[in-house]
């Protein structure tokens, strides 16, 4: 008869196997210990490592620094001389060293040739500038003056919405046509009502008879004119 083989005995599965290993229960114990004492001595450094300060010393290296010295003060000015003593006889005078006579064989050298210096005359003063002539015309010639419907014309507004009358004196220059031209206001009564520069706006209606010298008529002469302006009347 054939032997038979005895039953091989399947290799352990601590996953699919409930049976216990055998001795495994000195080994479980142990590494349990291990696995405990690892993590205590972790546990330990992390409680050590977060509570425990750390702390530095810090201390001030010595600098070495080479201190300059101060210049030295100025010297003291030096004091005033003494004020001169009072009573002192006044220096000698300066004897002049007389003149060395030349050698008798020695020609002396000819003067240098110095012209005089001329004497600067002062220009002559400037003439005094005199103002021509002007002639004043005190009893004019009117050829013609303005009547009373210019004077009305030439009313300021004011004056005579208010029934203000006035008078002016102005001062114009004659042409040699007899006209009046460069008009200027010498006096107004009353001011600012406007008669002086009606007054001068009416200057183109005078006209006098023009002067004459040696026959023939002449300009530039000045004449015053006095102007009365009077208040309309109602009719």
């Amino acid at each position: 008869m054939a032997e038979i083989d005895p039953p091989k005995e399947r290799a352990y599965d601590p996953l699919t196997s409930d049976r216990p290993i055998k001795g495994s229960g000195n080994g479980r114990i142990v590494a349990l210990t291990v696995v405990f004492a690892v993590h205590a001595v972790v546990g330990f450094y992390l409680w050590k490592a977060k509570f425990d300060t750390k702390t530095e010393d810090f201390q001030d290296k010595a600098v070495k620094v080479d201190l300059l010295k101060p210049p030295p003060p100025p010297p003291p000015p030096p004091p005033p001389p003494p004020p001169p003593p009072k009573d002192q006889p006044p220096p000698p005078p300066v004897q002049p060293r007389p003149p060395l006579n030349p050698p008798p064989n020695v020609i002396p050298p000819p003067p240098l040739p110095i012209p005089p210096v001329p004497k600067p005359v002062p220009p002559p003063p400037p003439a005094a500038v005199i103002p021509p002539h002007v002639a004043v015309i005190s009893n004019p010639d009117w050829i013609r003056k303005p009547n009373g419907d210019d004077l009305a014309q030439y009313y300021p507004d004011r004056a005579a919405r208010m029934s203000k009358g006035g008078h002016v004196r102005m001062s114009c220059t004659v042409t040699a046509s007899g006209t009046l031209t460069g008009c200027s206001v010498v006096s107004e009564d009353p001011p600012d009502f406007d008669f002086g520069s009606k007054a001068v706006e009416m200057a183109h209606l005078f006209k006098m008879r023009p002067q004459t010298r040696d026959g023939a008529a002449v300009g530039g002469a000045t004449v015053v004119v006095p102007l009365t302006f009077n208040p309309p009347t109602e009719e």
